[in-house]
């Protein structure tokens, strides 16, 4: 029985996971400059430890169509692999406004938004994008499990799924509402573009 326990109850849980966020080195001296001043090194932890939930991807293969190799059997080919495109992070907010300043200044630094903030507020502002090379980067999201036994980690099983998220950068970033009826904590949702996935397990 106890055996049996072992190899049923023993599920994974959605809640044990860890994001790692690595902006790219132009983007985190812009993040340091001007009136910014958020430092990755110290307060990109922070930021990666306040994420409050993600999505693990998924894919699909697009198949064609064979109908004439077998008389009465309608078969499908695959021909290409699918990823999807978006990553969707969700983040409470410290008192400092940090997830904020980061997701905020990634996507000013993209659309070479500078520190005279006196010119945009003009409706005669105009953008100059980055190059996408200058502002990608690969992100990872970490599905690991936690109170893992001895046995478990002396047989070598995989404790850990890794999700490298490859070229990814923010793409958008939803309203977030305040009132003054609510007293909730303040959450920063964002949405990050990617180019494909790549998964492996690992031990912890």
């Amino acid at each position: 029985m106890s055996e049996l326990k072992s190899k049923v109850l023993n599920t994974a849980k959605g809640s044990v996971f860890q994001v790692t966020l690595q902006p790219p080195g132009e983007v985190i001296a812009y993040l340091n400059s001007g009136s910014r001043r958020f430092n990755y090194s110290s307060a990109g932890e922070s930021v990666e430890l306040m994420c409050d939930s993600a999505t693990l991807p998924g894919s699909s293969l697009f198949t064609h169509e064979v109908d004439n190799d077998y008389r009465g059997v309608k078969e499908f080919m695959a021909y290409r692999r699918d990823y999807e495109n978006d990553l969707q992070l969700s983040f409470y907010v410290n008192h400092r406004y940090d997830v904020i300043e980061m997701f905020d200044g990634w996507m000013d630094f993209i659309s070479g938004y500078d520190e005279n903030q006196s010119e945009y507020i003009t409706p005669y502002a105009t953008y100059r994008m980055k190059y996408p090379e200058e502002y990608k980067t690969n992100i990872y999201v970490t599905k690991f499990e936690k109170n893992v036994g001895s046995k478990e980690r002396n047989n070598n099983q995989p404790l850990a799924m890794e999700y490298t998220f490859v070229n990814a950068f923010p793409k958008s970033v939803q309203s977030t509402p305040v009132s003054y009826g609510d007293e909730g904590v303040l959450k920063y949702n964002v949405t990050l573009s990617y180019q494909r996935y790549v998964r492996r397990r690992r031990n912890v």
